[in-house]
C-alpha cells in the first residue's frame, strides 16, 4: 500500500494563511499572479503552477538595482496519477536590474516602459508534501528560486504594473539527501502595484 502525504492545510487554509502574513504597510506592495508549467527536467512529468507573490518591502540602492522583499504561495501539480500536488509558502529576497536610461535597450522601450532581469534565490519556503509526481524532497523545507525578465509598465497616477516571465524552481539546494527540483519552465506574472 502507497502512502499518500497529505496536505497539512487546505487550499483555504493556505490563502488564510498567505493573507494573515501579508504585512501590508511596506513601502512596495506589489501584488502579482503567477501561472505557468512545462517539462520537468530529468523528467517525464509535465508541471504547472499557479500563485500569487505579495512584494511589501523595495529598497533602491540605485535606479538600476532594486532589492525586493516579498512572501509568496504557489499551488504546484503535474500529470502523475499520485502526489499530483502540494502548495507551498515562501519568503523570497529579489534582485531587479534595469538597464541605463540613455542605453540603446532601454530606448528601444516607450517611455512609460521600463525592462528589467531579476532573480529570486534562497527564498525559505514550506512545502506541504515531499513528493511530486516522480520527483522528491528530503522533507517539507525547499528554497524557493526564480530567474526572469520583466516590464515595468507606468500608467499615470502612481500606478504601475508588472508583466515578466520567469523560470521557476523549488529544491532544498543539496541540504538533504533527496533533492530533486521541481521544475517550472515558463511562468508568466501580471501584477500591479496596490
Amino acid at each position: 500500500m502507497t502512502h499518500q502525504p497529505v496536505a497539512l492545510l487546505s487550499i483555504n487554509g493556505w490563502i488564510t494563511l498567505f493573507v494573515l502574513l501579508i504585512p501590508f504597510p511596506g513601502n512596495a506592495n506589489e501584488l502579482i499572479l503567477t501561472h505557468g508549467g512545462g517539462s520537468q527536467i530529468s523528467s517525464s512529468q509535465e508541471n504547472r503552477t499557479l500563485g500569487v507573490d505579495f512584494a511589501f518591502y523595495r529598497y533602491e540602492r540605485s535606479p538600476r538595482q532594486h532589492l525586493l522583499i516579498g512572501v509568496s504561495y504557489t499551488y504546484m501539480s503535474t500529470d502523475t496519477v499520485e502526489n499530483d500536488e502540494i502548495h507551498a509558502l515562501s519568503i523570497y529576497p529579489q534582485l531587479s536590474l534595469f538597464p541605463r536610461a540613455e542605453g540603446k535597450f532601454a530606448r528601444a522601450f516607450p517611455n512609460w516602459v521600463n525592462p528589467y532581469f531579476f532573480v529570486r534565490a534562497l527564498g525559505p519556503s514550506y512545502i506541504s508534501a515531499n513528493r511530486l509526481g516522480e520527483r522528491e524532497q528530503a522533507n517539507h523545507f525547499a528554497f524557493q528560486a526564480q530567474i526572469g525578465v520583466g516590464l515595468q509598465l507606468d500608467f499615470g497616477q502612481e500606478r504601475e504594473g508588472v508583466l515578466s516571465l520567469s523560470w521557476k524552481h523549488f529544491s532544498n539546494a543539496n541540504l538533504f539527501d533527496d533533492n530533486d527540483g521541481f521544475d517550472f519552465p515558463i511562468v508568466l506574472s501580471l501584477g500591479i502595484k496596490l
